[in-house]
């Protein structure tokens, strides 16, 4: 079967490298022997041929070696790394992340346009998405296989976390191709194949392929075949644990020059591949033994938090409640006696209200900065990471006598720009989540929203979400309080990026804009407006808009919108929503009266 693969033009190149290779044998004849091991998933023959131009080059570029290709599966790889037989790996994402655990392997070069590492899924029935997997049989070579398997995983965790449970796997075994020929033969109903191997098939068999159509497609990708996952980093040519670092630089300056159709690059960050064994806790992150009380807060981190939010603000409402029940009881018994005193009790009614309003206006502040938390610490880390790389560098220098005062001012001058930076990025929330009166005071709009800008840009670039803010010039100022007005934009981007959790990726963008506009009733002022691209309101929605307690959040709660509309009325403005006339979304207003003295 693994005859049918290699096309002419690459048996042509293929023969045209080995008779290289053949020549150069004679010199290499007394030369050091080095094993490549090579991950084979289908077939030796295919593995070794598809890296054979690797081969010789490397020979033909450092003739005082021999290097020589094992196409190992799985279990042989780790075996053969386990009893220190190999010198060099070429290897799948997956595979090499584990191996680097395990076996302290490392990265020199990746390749470089070669056939994407993605996953196809394929079927010969009438299977469409990833949920009409749900009871069916599905071929897979192997659990361990990332391409054959764990990012199918992944893409059915993220669409239902129940849905793998529902899947029945076929196991065939490696070559690949057996898993297509479990379809073929009805011992399967769909199969998750290397990316591009359905065309190779059908280019090289199409009578016997012709059946086969993949499906779940994710478009976008980059590639022309058709798949159904996320791309990820080409293989890795590694180094193992035995290789000295001098033969290792060697190799990766032959790699890196290498030309023809086979080519290598710097190697590329493998992160996300980590981040995929880390979320299905496979492979380094297999988890063993009991479950601690941090990997739980983890799991159930989104729950723990809307039911703290819930529990709090439950313990709230029924505080107020409880409160306005005994005054109103109070004041019924005395109000024909005691006018002064109702009077009096009124009063502190009042108050008391102002005072759950900014209680509650606090809370809200705190439960935004709670879905921000990851993001903001994603914030700080960037300069503290810079700043310990900076130190680690001046220490290095101290140490090796190579200090020069021109290149210690200039990273001490860095240190403390990374420092004034997290400093800055912590005074903005210590400002933001502080409890305090209202201050009314002027308030510039382009300058507000730019400082809005730097709170809200981490949690949105991380949401795969373009926002893009136009500010007129010109405009008046506004009377306000400037960390309540924080808070009702927030709030509103916020809801934005939750709108569009299910806009296609290269759709998600938020337009801020801030423009003079008059009001008929209040005079001159400002508008500001945010517009999503996002699922929009109903009808229905549209009517309650921004009353308390209706939400069409799943775990929402209803307040957010409804104080920030009280902020907005506090400050003599109106908030409204309207659907845009230019495609889906949502675009909500926000009128201020411009400054009296402006």
């Amino acid at each position: 079967m693994t005859e049918r693969f290699p096309a002419v033009l690459s048996r042509l190149c293929q023969g045209a490298l080995l008779l290289l290779a053949l020549s150069v044998a004679p010199a290499a004849r007394g030369a050091e022997a080095l094993r490549i091991g090579v991950l084979d998933y289908l077939g030796s023959e295919h593995s070794l041929g598809h890296w054979a131009a690797t081969e010789a080059a490397l020979n033909a570029a450092l003739p005082e070696y021999n290097f020589r290709l094992e196409a190992l599966d799985l279990r042989q790889l780790a075996a053969a790394l386990e009893a220190d037989l190999l010198d060099f790996v070429i290897t799948n994402p997956g595979n090499y992340a584990e191996l680097e655990y395990l076996y302290h392997i490392s990265r020199i070069a990746t390749a470089e346009g070669d056939q994407p590492v993605a996953s196809t899924l394929v079927t010969a029935g009438d299977l469409e998405k990833l949920s009409d997997l749900g009871g069916r049989r599905l071929a897979i070579v192997s659990p361990e296989a990332f391409g054959g398997f764990q990012l199918i995983w992944a893409e059915m965790a993220d669409a239902d976390s129940g849905l793998p449970g529902r899947v029945e796997l076929v196991l065939t075994g490696y070559p690949m191709q057996q898993a297509a020929e479990a379809v073929l033969d009805g011992r399967a109903d769909a199969a998750v194949l290397r990316a591009c191997m359905l065309e190779e098939l059908k280019a090289a068999d199409p009578q016997r392929y012709a059946p086969l159509h993949a499906f779940a497609l994710k478009p976008g990708q980059g590639s022309d075949c058709a798949l159904s996952s996320p791309v990820f980093p080409g293989w890795p040519f590694a180094k193992t644990r035995a290789t000295p670092p001098e033969l290792a630089k060697k190799v990766a300056v032959a790699l890196l020059s290498m030309g023809g159709d086979t080519l290598w690059t710097v190697p590329l960050d493998y992160q996300p591949v980590h981040e995929l064994m880390r979320k299905l806790q496979i492979g380094p992150y297999v988890r063993k033994g009991p479950v601690s009380v941090r990997e739980f807060v983890a799991d159930y981190r989104d729950w723990l938090i809307a039911l703290a939010v819930a529990l709090a603000f439950w313990a709230i409402y029924s505080v107020r409640i409880e409160t306005l029940v005994r005054r109103r009881t109070r004041a019924l018994n005395d109000s024909n006696a005691q006018l002064v005193r109702e009077m009096a009790e009124r009063r502190r009614a009042e108050e008391a209200e102002r005072q759950n309003r900014r209680e509650l206006e606090h809370v809200a502040r705190l439960s935004i900065l709670g879905e921000m938390a990851s993001s903001i610490a994603h914030e700080l880390n960037q300069p503290l990471s810079a700043i310990s790389t900076y130190a680690q560098g001046m220490l290095l220098r101290l140490s090796s006598g190579r200090a020069e005062p021109e290149e210690m001012r200039r990273a001490a001058g860095e240190i403390a720009d990374q420092a004034t930076r997290a400093a800055t990025v912590i005074r903005r929330i210590r400002a933001f989540v502080r409890k305090r009166e209202s201050q009314m005071a002027p308030v510039d709009i382009c300058d507000f929203l730019e400082e809005c800008a730097s709170l809200y840009a981490a949690p949105v670039h991380r949401a795969g979400v373009e926002d893009e803010v136009i500010c007129d010039d010109g405009l008046p100022k506004v009377l306000g309080d400037r960390i309540q007005l924080q808070q009702v934009m927030l709030n509103l981007v916020q809801n934005a990026v939750d709108a569009m959790l299910d806009t296609p990726a290269e759709a998600r963008r938020i337009t801020i804009r801030a423009e003079r506009r008059g009001d008929p009733d209040h005079g001159a002022g400002v508008c500001l407006s945010v517009r999503d691209r996002g699922h929009g309101m109903d009808a229905t929605a549209m009517d309650h808009f921004a009353e308390a307690f209706y939400t069409t959040k799943p775990e929402g709660i209803g307040l957010g919108l409804a104080l920030s509309r009280s902020i907005v009325e506090a400050h003599g403005g109106w908030m409204r929503a309207e659907a845009p006339g230019d495609g889906p979304g949502l675009n909500i207003s926000i009128w201020l009266p411009q400054e009296p003295n402006a």
